[in-house]
């Protein structure tokens, strides 16, 4: 095998686009690449390539993430597949190390993915970072206790969704930890809506308050005269509490339907509080969801503010790109984070930091699991306190 990686090209994605269907056992549409392409940048692309055949490929595409008290400029790394004939031959690490060495050489502090299995990114030093469920909502049992005002809630259509959409968006990002921004050429892909993205479902409706929204597919099943249609949210953004009150009063009240599915909620909506009988939110199926990839340890720590004041010094264990500790000064009006040579109060690898950075995962209990250690308790448990959000990690938009 002659395996050399490059820089992707444009001309590359028809080929490209082969390899990722064979990977992921679905074929690209001339329509759906061209649908891609207006998302991607080549130059972000690398391929490796056998002789003259692409053999494997990872892409990201630039984000901004939210972080407690802030942001963080990342890449989403995506796309990342081998032929299938090219298994086990160390193509994947060779593409991943790659990738992640040009991702410290340009600046970057972090990288997130998501993952299509569990086991594949934390030998990169990628941690979970967050989690998706899946919740199903029986509509005929799903009552709220106290019925709340719908006249701010308007059935929209497309058009005018894309009009409004991305405001409501912008504002719910900025509260929500992990949440991924949005540019108007993403907005102009979701909204394409295209019926190969439908799953066999209806096309999107939207339902839209000032203050958030919710776009939905249906999958009708009229049941012989007993309509039980499935209600699947494709988008679920909530500002306000009058806003999420006031959607899901008319979502519960569609009538034809049986079930309103998602891997939307996230596991501190409120929404089991609001109704007569919390059961009725029931979480079928629970994921991680965002990984994120510490790179520039310093700069990550310092990008957001902590829930505690807190001083410690955190010795990351890094295989790829070297051992290293850092002294955290921090609170919740920011931080400062610098290289040192003092001794560490906290130790752990790479990805135990990158699971920990949103505060979706606890400190404490990475400790529990051997993954994090500090001589003194005190100092895990003031980290661990610090690193809390105000709200659960969503990321809401996939890539």
């Amino acid at each position: 095998m002659d395996l050399t990686i490059r820089t992707a090209s444009t001309e590359d994605f028809p080929e490209i686009s082969a390899v990722d269907s064979a990977s992921f056992g679905e074929h690209f549409s001339d329509e759906e690449l061209s649908d891609a392409l207006t998302l991607i940048d080549p130059a972000r692309f690398l391929v490796a390539v056998d002789g003259e055949r692409i053999v494997g490929v990872t892409g990201d595409y630039p984000f901004t993430m939210t972080v407690p008290g802030g942001t963080l400029d990342v890449p989403g790394v995506t796309w990342v597949s081998v032929d299938p004939t090219y298994r086990r031959r160390g193509i994947l690490r060779e593409l991943m190390h790659r990738q992640l060495r040009n991702f410290a050489d340009a600046g970057v502090a972090a990288a997130i993915l998501t993952a299509s299995e569990g086991g594949i990114y934390g030998r990169f030093g990628y941690g979970a970072a967050s989690a998706t469920r899946k919740t199903v909502i029986d509509r005929h049992r799903a009552t709220l206790s106290a019925p709340t005002d719908t006249g701010m809630v308007e059935r929209v259509t497309g058009a005018r969704a894309r009009e409004l959409l991305p405001d409501i968006h912008r504002r719910w990002r900025a509260q929500t930890p992990g949440a991924l921004n949005r540019v108007e050429p993403w907005w102009d892909y979701l909204m394409l809506d295209r019926e190969a993205h439908r799953g066999g479902m209806s096309a999107l409706f939207h339902l839209v308050h000032a203050d958030g929204y919710i776009s939905y597919r249906v999958k009708t099943d009229w049941n012989d005269g007993h309509p039980k249609h499935l209600c699947w949210i494709a988008d679920y953004v909530t500002v306000t509490s009058e806003a999420h009150a006031a959607l899901w009063q008319v979502l519960l009240g569609l009538d034809l339907f049986g079930s309103i599915e998602s891997y939307r909620m996230p596991d501190d909506d409120p929404l089991p509080h609001l109704l007569t009988d919390a059961r009725q939110v029931r979480t079928t199926a629970i994921a991680d969801g965002l990984w994120v990839r510490p790179i520039d340890v310093a700069s990550m720590l310092a990008a957001r503010s902590y829930a505690v004041d807190v001083e410690a010094v955190i010795e990351v264990r890094d295989d790829l790109f070297g051992d290293g500790r850092y002294l955290l000064r921090g609170g919740p009006e920011g931080a400062t984070s610098e290289r040192t040579e003092r001794a560490p109060d906290i130790s752990l690898g790479v990805s135990a930091l990158g699971s920990v950075y949103l505060g979706g995962v606890r400190l404490e209990t990475l400790g529990r699991a051997g993954k994090a250690a500090a001589d003194d308790p005190a100092q895990l448990t003031r980290l661990d306190r610090a690193l809390l959000a105000d709200r659960t990690p969503v990321h809401g938009t996939g890539f």
